[in-house]
């Protein structure tokens, strides 16, 4: 486990007994999203959401992670994402401000067909080094952008492949 350490948020390893990624290992999406909401409740650099609901009904969830700050007033920054996406009812001093105020969303996701195993184990290690690592480079993403992260798209064939 080379990971940086943390006193307060669980890698991987420790909290699913193994290293995402490691042969002949996969993790379920309900453990993927366990793992996820430790890492919620460790840190003050992350916060958990609901994404929508899967074709069988299972909730779908993501994870945005930023400096502390960013994340205690993440409506915020929604909201400017938001009146940013259609630029007919802005002017060009509004949409200017805005994007001055705002912070730029990284959005990546995870298995968006199920036979891509990879991406749901890696995006448990990313979270977690985007959350506790404090190399300038890291630091730099969590000051700068908001990393959102959604483990699985494909909720139920993930499942079946695991």
């Amino acid at each position: 486990d080379h990971l940086p350490a943390s006193d307060k948020v669980p890698t991987p390893l420790k909290f699913l007994g193994y290293i995402p990624g490691e042969p002949g290992q996969m993790t379920y999406y309900k453990d993927i999203v366990r793992y996820l909401d430790a890492v919620d409740k460790a840190s003050d650099r992350v916060t958990m959401f609901k994404i929508g609901v899967s074709d069988e009904g299972r909730d779908m969830f993501a994870v945005a992670i930023a400096d502390e700050a960013t994340i205690k007033q993440i409506d915020k920054y929604k909201q400017i994402t938001a009146q940013l996406t259609d630029p007919r009812k802005l002017t060009d001093a509004q949409a200017k401000q805005l994007i001055a105020t705002g912070k730029p969303i990284y959005f990546a996701t995870g298995s968006i067909h199920s036979p891509e195993t990879g991406s749901p184990e890696m995006l448990m290690e990313l979270a977690y080094r985007l959350a506790v690592e404090e190399t300038p480079f890291i630091q730099t993403i969590r000051t700068n952008s908001i990393v959102v992260l959604n483990p699985a798209s494909e909720v139920e064939d993930r499942k079946s492949v695991v």
